[in-house]
């Protein structure tokens, strides 16, 4: 995976999930009336919205075994997660910065298939290595949902991650990993010393060290801007399968 500078085990790359139970997120406003505009497409709601100029804070953007990947000639590309029955939250975002493009669905099945054709469209263009997804499972409207990571082939070598994204300056971002079990502390640092972490530049952070031995963590961030002023904070409990 290319994601650029390496910050102390956190990857500079160059976007929110939504837990809601239907298809389209009524709080995403589509860009101007346009065949790509966010929207209902069956199966799925998908395409470009308006950025709040609002909008501030911390927020995970994708969780992934490894990173996304499909053919050129592929029709579309299939998400994959196995062993979780049931209803399931899908979001798909792009990590390109000021790139606002969004799909939304439900599925109970082992995998969704995400047609290519509005990924591919000039105005879009998104690269497979640009996707960042989320599943969640479980909790998805509480403050501590729980994600599984989303795989895109077979990955007998996987190394998960998560990607996150603030729209503000980070100064302080301390990274907390806990056995969801046990609530041994795997991991708790702050990531960035004298460095900040730029807005709208997502990162990564990989996680294959904390699932050895281990199926479930508990992920606790905490952002804070100039002056530590707090930002934002999330917490989710990831799966590795």
């Amino acid at each position: 995976m290319k994601f650029g500078l390496l910050l102390s085990g956190l990857f500079l790359l160059f976007s929110e999930p939504t837990w809601a139970s239907s298809q389209c997120n009524p709080d995403i406003k589509p860009v101007a009336a346009d065949e790509l505009a966010y929207r209902d497409r069956g199966d799925r709601c998908e395409g470009l919205f308006v950025q709040k100029v609002s909008a501030t804070g911390l927020r995970v953007a994708a969780f992934h075994k490894s990173a996304a990947t499909f053919d050129e000639n592929a029709l579309a590309l299939n998400i994959n997660v196995s062993g979780h029955s049931g209803n399931k939250q899908l979001s798909v975002t792009s990590l390109r910065p000021n790139q606002y493009y969004r799909m939304d669905a439900s599925f109970e099945q082992d995998n969704f298939s995400l047609p290519l054709e509005l990924l591919r469209h000039p105005q879009i263009d998104i690269k497979p290595q640009e996707l960042a997804t989320i599943i969640c499972v479980k909790d998805c409207q509480s403050a501590v949902p729980t994600l599984v990571a989303a795989s895109f082939a077979d990955e007998d070598n996987a190394n998960p991650y998560v990607a996150l994204v603030a729209n503000l300056e980070i100064f302080e971002l301390r990274v907390t990993i806990r056995d969801e079990e046990t609530g041994e502390v795997l991991h708790d640092k702050e990531m960035l010393g004298s460095r900040t972490w730029p807005a709208g530049r997502p990162a990564t952070f990989p996680l294959k060290p904390y699932f050895k031995g281990r199926n479930e963590v508990r992920m606790e961030i905490v952002a804070a801007g100039r002056g530590n002023e707090l930002i934002d904070s999330v917490s989710m409990r990831l799966q590795s399968r």
